[in-house]
């Protein structure tokens, strides 16, 4: 301290550097590298690598909705053509009279003529009684034509008129069942007695008198082959789709019509 002073003196250089007063802080180096040489090749391979598989999850993602959005259109059209046999077929059932007889008749390639009378995949009715002179008949009839690729329902007036109904339809069978709702055999139907006799060429089995209901069962496919897988349980028809995503299995319906005037007295 000074003499005649009453603070304390300033400290000298010595001191200074002794307290850490004015000691430069030291910090860490940093490094900067610089590489005028671009990126090696395994760095390439693998940011390729890790690009591409990035890219196959997003597509993985987006391939199973891609499939549905196609299927989408063709899923509505194949209920659609559903719902057009079923009006079909139930309309002209409930209305017909007896005899319902599973086999084609009519002027043109009548099946008494070639000896059939039974056929599962066609029936015929008649919407006025049979003994009337002039018989209007209704004939809904499978054609399955595997070399042209045609599959319809098709409707037969009896007449001249033989028109498809539905296509791309690839199953279409008849049941039926008599008044106790036990189903009738096929070979009841078609063995005879004979109405009105054996000789006559509108005969039809007397056991067909006894029908009462009728099952009917009606399968389509997608129109597409892309859509369809191969030929099994879920395809009668096999496609090229190639990928369950894109799989549209054919759609079946299986249904019972009673028809009015063959159930009167019940």
């Amino acid at each position: 301290m000074t003499r005649g002073g009453a603070g304390l003196a300033a400290p000298d250089q010595a001191d200074r550097s002794a307290v850490g007063i004015d000691r430069p802080v030291e910090r860490a180096p940093v490094f900067v590298c610089l590489r005028a040489d671009g990126f090696t090749l395994i760095e390439l391979l693998v940011s390729t690598a890790i690009t591409l598989g990035l890219m196959a999850t997003l597509f993985g993602l987006t391939s199973p909705a891609q499939g549905m959005f196609d299927a989408q259109p063709e899923l509505s059209d194949m209920q659609q053509r559903l719902r057009a046999g079923v009006d079909a077929l139930t309309k002209d059932l409930l209305m017909a009279q007896l005899p319902v007889m599973p086999y084609r008749v009519g002027r043109r390639n009548p099946d008494p003529a070639l000896g059939i009378f039974f056929r599962p995949d066609t029936i015929s009715v008649v919407s006025v009684p049979w003994q009337e002179e002039e018989i209007r008949s209704h004939t809904y009839y499978l054609r399955s034509d595997v070399a042209a690729g045609v599959f319809q329902l098709r409707h037969y007036d009896g007449a001249a008129t033989d028109l498809p109904v539905v296509d791309h339809v690839v199953k279409l069978e008849f049941e039926y069942f008599g008044a106790d709702q036990m189903r009738l055999d096929p070979s009841r139907l078609q063995d005879g007695p004979w109405y009105p006799d054996g000789g006559d060429a509108n005969r039809f089995d007397a056991d067909l008198l006894s029908i009462r209901r009728v099952r009917v069962v009606l399968r389509v496919q997608a129109a597409r082959a892309a859509l369809r897988g191969p030929a099994g349980v879920l395809f009668v028809h096999g496609g090229t789709a190639v990928s369950r995503e894109r799989y549209l299995p054919d759609r079946e319906i299986r249904f019972d019509v009673s028809p009015r005037n063959l159930n009167l007295a019940r």
